[in-house]
């Protein structure tokens, strides 16, 4: 059996940026966790506006009825209530430690999947030239992480916001990332691996080596996923990195099937509730296993947009504009759904169809990115924008 450098920095076994450190943790940092739910989150249904009628007017089969009525929405202020499968983070909500951004999204009219979710993570709206994602520019301004586990990605590839001059550790599972080779060969190929790489400062070698480092360091990191359901697993592997204090500056966390056109449900059943369901149970097991560590962790839960106001004739809603956003953690000022609500009249609605945007996500980043990981420069984190405070961390 031949394997060669590439392999050691390959997807799903070991992958890791040419150029790491090999320094010891950064002790008890902030802790970003970004969750990205890839297919346009119908953000009416995660904060249902149950008091605007036109909501209902707008929706037969997919509304969430209004608070108090069977399968109703969960009340969160008299006017947003969180999706009954969403159950989970109430208690969040009122302690205090959740927070809800609406009529949130892109300054760019853009339906397409793949061209707003590059937007989204390259915080460059309108700009497709645009080579690297905000979270590395954040990092990069901040201090790259100097651990070889501080910048982790859950999700099939490197995600474009994490593109750019920083360390990024890649695998769907913490588990998978580790020398795919037979058992009975793994000693002695781990050995020599790590005596290849043992000299020398060239970038490939110096990845190679943070590679195996990186194994080494996630050998002893317990990952106990039996309380999340499914599909929110791999918060099971961040919570686990948190609690060893193994340096982790930033999580990312892919999410998909989010595109509800077909089936799209309401309270009790279809796609949406199920993903809802995961979502919320999953965050809340998270949140149990921190801690008093929630204290320096947030998590944003973000998507590329929404979906139409009005449902369509197969039981779904298409492609939108404006959605939601939720952040979650000790410095969030939460209890409170943040944002100017625009309405739902036909008259309010953006291009006649969808959920106006009177927040800029753009603003939502730079906050997170200055306040919680101490970017210092937002113009570098959120280039041609001059985002404005929301108030959302403390």
């Amino acid at each position: 059996m031949k394997l060669s450098r590439r392999a050691l920095m390959t997807t799903g076994a070991l992958a890791l940026t040419p150029g790491f450190a090999l320094a010891q943790p950064s002790a008890r940092r902030t802790v970003l966790v970004t969750i990205f739910l890839r297919g346009g989150m119908d953000g009416l249904s995660l904060a249902v506006p149950h008091g605007d009628a036109a909501y209902y007017a707008a929706r037969r089969s997919t509304a969430i009825a209004k608070p108090g009525k069977p399968g109703g929405a969960i009340d969160l202020d008299g006017h947003f209530g969180l999706h009954p499968r969403l159950g989970a983070l109430e208690p969040a909500y009122r302690a205090g430690e959740l927070a809800v951004v609406h009529a949130v999204g892109s300054s760019h009219g853009t339906r397409s999947h793949f061209e707003a979710q590059d937007y989204a993570e390259t915080a460059t709206p309108g700009v497709r030239s645009t080579r690297t994602g905000w979270l590395a520019r954040c990092l990069t301004d901040a201090g790259k992480p100097t651990s070889p586990l501080g910048v982790v990605a859950l999700s099939d590839k490197r995600p474009l916001a994490l593109r750019g001059d920083v360390d990024v550790v890649t695998a769907k599972r913490l588990e998978a990332f580790r020398l795919r080779v037979p058992k009975r060969l793994g000693s002695r190929l781990g050995s020599a691996f790590r005596a290849l790489y043992a000299e020398g400062d060239d970038s490939v070698i110096a990845a190679g080596r943070g590679a195996l480092e990186a194994e080494r360091r996630l050998a002893a990191v317990e990952v106990r996923a039996a309380d999340y359901p499914e599909g929110a697993r791999p918060l099971a592997d961040v919570v686990a990195l948190v609690r060893a204090d193994a340096g982790l500056r930033v999580a990312w966390i892919d999410a998909g099937g989010w595109d509800t056109h077909q089936a799209q449900g309401g309270a009790d059943s279809g796609r949406l509730a199920r993903g809802f369901d995961a979502l919320g149970k999953g965050l809340a097991a998270f949140r149990k296993d921190l801690g008093p560590d929630l204290e320096r962790v947030v998590v944003l839960v973000m998507t590329e947009f929404g979906r139409t106001v009005a449902e369509n004739g197969t039981g779904g809603t298409d492609h939108g504009h404006g959605s939601a956003m939720l952040l979650w953690g000790g410095p969030v000022r939460g209890g409170k759904v943040h944002g100017q609500w625009p309405g739902l009249s036909a008259a309010e609605r953006f291009e006649g169809r969808d959920l106006a945007v009177t927040t800029d996500y753009r603003d939502v980043l730079a906050e997170v990115a200055e306040k919680h990981l101490g970017a210092r420069d937002r113009a570098r984190v959120v280039p041609g924008h001059t985002p404005r405070a929301l108030g959302l961390l403390r």
